[in-house]
């Protein structure tokens, strides 16, 4: 069962690259424990797209542990792999998530996962998506989202972007509406509108946190749908094509998205001032048992 771990991008707000900040009491990266994670629950094989510009140091520092518990594979993701004459010379942004799951094409033909390396997921929710992905191919519904609470996703350190899911009365996605700036006021989750007017959100709303599953055909119908937007918005300096954009174009069309609620309590690192609630949340969790002190001992 494959994974893909889309690690192309650095962040802009955190400064540097959030996949090699260590968080556990032995350096341990969030992506360390998403891989631990994944690993447990059935995961044997784990693709990184990552960018050639820090491709020696991914490897010596993170992705080189996983070896003997999985096995690994690399694809690039980088602007000069797309042809200039369609794109700003000037442009050194990436092109969005889809053409990140794109590079692993060649790679993949079962049903496949797909996850952010920023984002600390947490067991149950990769167990929910092994487990769906094993029927995926049987099953009537095309893909998988597995879902969060908003009150289980929100960063301690002020405005976060979250996808808020609409979701119909069988469980099926009917789209992802990304808000900008989410944080709790007074308590309560809310958001500036276009109108920089603050607006409530439900905390009980169910989050995209970029947690997929897909069937190995979506490659043709995302190549399709990023050659139309590379055709329309190469020239742009900041357009990007995510895979909620994507999947809100499928549903549209009719495919079906099966949304999986995960009663897991996401972590990740927007800030500087998010590190030490994640410290604190990992030691305790390592406490308790949930992990050990060393995740990648060798045998």
């Amino acid at each position: 069962m494959t994974l893909i771990v889309l690690a192309a991008t650095m962040g802009n707000k955190y400064g540097g690259l959030k996949q090699l900040e260590g968080i556990g009491p032995n350096g341990e990266t969030i992506l360390d424990f998403s891989v631990y994670d994944a690993v447990r629950a059935g995961f044997n094989r784990i693709v990184f797209v990552i960018s050639k510009h820090f491709d020696k140091e991914f490897k010596e520092l993170v992705s080189g542990k996983y070896e003997h518990i999985a096995e690994i594979e690399y694809v690039y993701q980088d602007i000069e792999t797309l042809p200039i004459e369609k794109r700003n010379p000037k442009r050194t942004a990436l092109f969005g998530s889809v053409r990140a799951v794109l590079m692993a094409r060649d790679l993949i033909d079962t049903p496949f996962g797909v996850i952010n390396a920023v984002n600390f997921y947490q067991k149950e929710s990769f167990q929910l998506l092994y487990n769906h992905l094993q029927s995926l191919q049987n099953d009537s519904w095309q893909s998988v989202n597995v879902c969060y609470r908003l009150a289980n996703v929100l960063a301690e350190s002020g405005g976060v972007t979250r996808g808020i899911c609409e979701v119909d009365e069988e469980g099926y996605l009917i789209s992802v509406t990304d808000r900008v700036g989410v944080e709790r006021i007074g308590g309560t989750p809310m958001y500036p509108n276009e109108l920089h007017k603050w607006e409530t959100l439900d905390e009980d709303s169910l989050v995209s946190m970029n947690m997929w599953g897909f069937k190995p055909d979506v490659f043709d119908e995302m190549q399709t749908a990023f050659d139309s937007f590379y055709d329309a918005y190469g020239m742009d300096m900041k357009a990007h094509f995510s895979i909620p954009a994507f999947m809100n174009q499928r549903i549209k069309q009719g495919v079906k998205v099966k949304v999986v609620e995960t009663p897991a309590r996401w972590m990740g690192l927007v800030s500087h001032d998010d590190k030490i609630q994640v410290v604190l949340r990992i030691n305790e969790m390592m406490r308790k048992g949930i992990y050990p002190p060393k995740l990648f001992e060798k045998k």
